[in-house]
């Protein structure tokens, strides 16, 4: 009999603990890509790089957008990393919660005022020949992957804000 309740007990943990089968613990729901890099420009005028994810395009106000959560950066505001300079290519994971992405956009910070001095410099496009930037819609626990983004600083994509 103690056997028998033992084998029961066993069975309840494992049914609880084990919602998911055999999926992974840890599920990241967000995008992963590359963004390739062209035509650097010069130290002094790039002063921050910052991937964003607008709900909305065109989005109304980068700093409002962002602060109202309308729009998540990578690295988030505060995080001491950052995407690293003079490189060809950089391969991200960005941590997106479930929803609809109408902008996702390389933002360069060109000026002192983080407020103001933002451009695009590279956006999101499925099909390379189109300006506008494709749409990416997050499902939980699912990793889109393949958002890839090209910055070529000579040549920069419709500026929206």
């Amino acid at each position: 009999m103690k056997k028998i309740v033992f084998s029961l007990f066993i069975l309840c943990v494992l049914a609880v603990g084990c919602d998911k089968g055999l999926s992974p613990i840890t599920e990241v729901t967000g995008i992963n890509g590359t963004i390739s890099f062209e035509n650097w420009p010069p130290p002094d005028s790039l002063l921050d790089l910052r991937i964003v994810a607008f709900r909305q395009f065109p989005p109304q106000n980068i700093v409002t957008d962002i602060l109202s959560q309308q729009a998540i950066t990578y690295p988030a505001l505060g995080d001491s990393t950052r995407i690293p300079r003079n490189i060809q290519n950089f391969d991200f994971q960005f941590t997106l919660p479930p929803d609809t992405f109408r902008y996702v956009v390389v933002a360069q910070q060109y000026g002192p005022n983080i407020l103001t001095d933002w451009l695009a410099a590279g956006q999101y496009v499925i099909n390379p020949a189109d300006s506008l930037p494709s749409t990416v819609i997050i499902k939980q626990g699912r990793l889109l992957k393949d958002v890839n983004i090209n910055v070529d600083f000579h040549h920069l994509p419709i500026q929206p804000f």
